[in-house]
């Protein structure tokens, strides 16, 4: 799993075709869905409501996928896209009677890039590393509580990593189908062994995809 500092520095050298210094416009710093239109036309799902057209976005649609981007947003809903990097997705798996507590320590750090939007679980987070050659896995369970389908549980596995430098990083899960809750807001529980090996929870709105 991508270390955070090394996405940063991927950032850096992946851009687009425009540059900052095509644009008048102050940088900002986004996460957001890519998505298609029935016209065909790429755009950008910042949140729940809010949608941006780039102006200089030439990928490939491969389906819904998150990123990482520099935006300069213009007035009427386009931006430029000044950098951007794609989030790596986990995956999600149902329940079935595994011990939940048994999970490596993980810290889901309390900032803007920890969201639920759109649909999607977004968590910055940070734990202990080896020199990178093993990769660590995250997964988010679901059912565990059949008296609430909204309390979800994160799960890390380091793989046996060695445990020599702390960084963080950045996962999405795509939480669409839980069951529906139409327009209306719900409140998500998420749980997880955190680095003191101590249960910590964390409480998000959350709705599904409106598309």
């Amino acid at each position: 799993m991508k270390r955070f500092l090394q996405i940063f520095l991927l950032l850096v050298l992946v851009s687009c075709s425009a540059g900052k210094a095509d644009y008048n416009l102050p940088e900002e710093t986004f996460i957001v869905t890519v998505k298609k239109g029935a016209d065909g036309r790429i755009f950008f799902q910042q949140d729940d409501n809010t949608i941006l057209y780039p102006l200089n976005y030439s990928r490939p649609y491969n389906g819904l996928q998150r990123i990482i981007c520099g935006l300069a947003v213009h007035p009427g809903g386009q931006c430029g896209v000044l950098w951007m990097d794609f989030l790596e997705k986990g995956p999600t798996v149902a329940f079935s009677g595994q011990d939940l507590s048994s999970s490596g320590g993980i810290d889901v750090l309390e900032d803007w890039m920890t969201s639920v939007e759109d649909g999607f679980l977004t968590l910055h987070y940070a734990t202990w590393w080896g020199d990178g050659s093993i990769q660590h896995s995250l997964s988010l369970v679901t059912g565990a509580n059949p008296e609430n389908p909204y309390e979800l549980w994160l799960i890390h596995s380091s793989n046996a990593d060695a445990a020599l430098e702390r960084a963080d990083a950045l996962t999405y899960f795509d939480i669409n189908d839980l069951p529906p809750t139409g327009a209306e807001y719900v409140n998500l529980i998420l749980k997880w062994k955190n680095g003191e090996g101590k249960i910590s929870g964390k409480t998000f709105r959350f709705r599904n995809r409106m598309d």
